[in-house]
């Protein structure tokens, strides 16, 4: 399952369960914490990450983040955004009045 075209598709030893992460049920608006959800068509570049679940933007990231690395890629090599916002839905967060356009 592997993905050719870049993407972190590569099975990974930490699965990412909607219980290890996932953010409560809470309405958007009152979100505090900034979320995604992987949308269900990139999936299969995400192995072990459920789509339609919402997780704490942080800490899939961060597990993002150290499974590239693990595959070996450099620092300078990590993308400038390692949630792709055409992959991850977002809401939530301090001062973020839509769902993709902060800037963080």
């Amino acid at each position: 399952m592997a993905s050719d075209d870049g993407g972190v598709g590569r099975p990974s030893p930490a699965t990412v369960r909607p219980d290890a992460g996932a953010v409560g049920g809470g309405h958007p608006s009152q979100a505090v914490v900034r979320e995604a959800r992987l949308r269900p068509e990139f999936a299969d570049k995400y192995v072990g990450i459920q789509s339609g679940v919402w997780f704490s933007a942080a800490g899939l990231a961060e597990r993002l983040i150290t499974r590239l690395l693990r595959e070996g890629v450099s620092d300078e090599e990590l993308p400038q955004r390692v949630l792709d916002p055409t992959h991850f839905e977002f809401r939530g967060g301090e001062g973020a009045p839509s769902r993709s356009n902060s800037p963080r």
